[in-house]
């Protein structure tokens, strides 16, 4: 395994005990005089006393490029997440040592910076606005990730939501600066033991996860972002069925998809989503309601932070540390 270090922005926190015990030294932000990582003004603070701890090493900074669970202490934005990271690569780009010799006096003199900086994306920012969908539209996904390659070497995703194949997304992969980690077979294979399914068929719950997955599925229309309509019929009379997508919120697609499944002859019906975003008002308890109609067949990673499935029902949610940490490595024996 190669050496390098790590440093866990806010939206990676909960990820910290999972790499000590892998023994991957962790750094964490500090907060500011009043114990936060906002000012009374909102401003955001950033600090890593330890940096010298990483000149001329290899430094991996992760983050969640979404915004808070209800559960966390302090509310971060998507744009939150993205400003903090940004401010993290730049200190490290351009790191001092900061002395006070007297009142409102100090000495600085720059610290070596880490060899190479990485960034490993558990979630993507603005990762469903990854092109333009009508005239005058920003590209938020684009800019972000133009955002971060720029202050970085190397940019990891970890399965990213995008659409494969959009030009912006290519450009940067062509350059370098978009490496993806995988986990789609590994959380399949886990789900489908916690299940109890020795066979299943895999189906999605709409086109974009039959693309993305290569599996058939149903069929989605959304008015807005909250109402759906589905339709579809699949060959599934007498077996078990993994209906398998990239993102929910609340699981509201996945639990319509489940019932026209069972209507249609399914054994029985387990769910695996590779992340999920818990919204502000009310998100756990979405979460927790999808466990519970799920009757606990449902299956989700922890590169999001959400209490319902870190905290509560850690059973059903999927490590990607190891993933992480095998493919990084991996990647740089690669590209040596």
């Amino acid at each position: 395994m190669d050496d390098f270090k790590v440093i866990l922005a806010s939206g990676a926190e909960h990820l910290t005990e999972q790499f000590d015990s892998k023994g991957i030294p962790v750094f964490c932000l500090e907060p500011n005089f009043d114990g936060k990582r906002f000012f009374p003004n909102s401003d955001l603070y950033v600090k890593v006393s330890q940096v010298e701890k990483l000149s001329d090493k290899r430094v991996i900074v992760i983050q969640n490029g979404t915004g808070s669970s209800p559960a966390e202490k302090e509310f971060f934005s998507t744009a939150d997440r993205l400003q903090e990271l940004i401010l993290i690569l730049d200190m490290l780009k351009q790191p001092t040592k900061v002395e006070k010799i007297g009142h409102k006096q100090y000495k600085t003199n720059p610290i070596t910076p880490p060899k190479s900086i990485e960034v490993v994306l558990t979630f993507q920012p603005f990762a469903l606005q990854d092109k333009a969908f009508s005239t005058g539209e920003a590209i938020s996904s684009k800019s972000a990730m133009y955002g971060i390659a720029e202050r970085c070497n190397k940019l990891w995703v970890v399965e990213p939501v995008v659409n494969k194949g959009i030009d912006w997304v290519d450009r940067l992969a062509k350059h370098g600066k978009y490496k993806i980690i995988t986990f789609t077979s590994e959380i399949v294979e886990k789900a489908a033991q916690v299940f109890g399914f020795d066979e299943y068929v895999l189906t999605a719950p709409d086109e974009g996860a039959q693309k993305r997955f290569g599996v058939p599925g149903l069929s989605k229309r959304r008015s807005d972002s909250f109402t759906i309509e589905m339709c579809g019929n699949l060959d599934v009379r007498g077996k078990n069925v993994i209906v398998i997508d990239d993102l929910t919120k609340s699981g509201t697609t996945l639990l319509r998809a489940g019932k026209m499944l069972k209507d249609q002859g399914a054994v029985d019906v387990g769910f695996v989503v590779l992340h999920v975003t818990p919204i502000r008002d009310g998100g756990e308890e979405l979460l927790a309601s999808l466990v519970e109609k799920s009757h606990r067949k449902v299956m989700t990673s922890n590169t999001v932070f959400s209490k319902t499935f870190c905290k509560d029902y850690p059973e059903l949610t999927f490590d990607v540390v190891d993933c992480i940490i095998t493919q990084i490595s991996q990647g740089n024996r690669v590209d040596s």
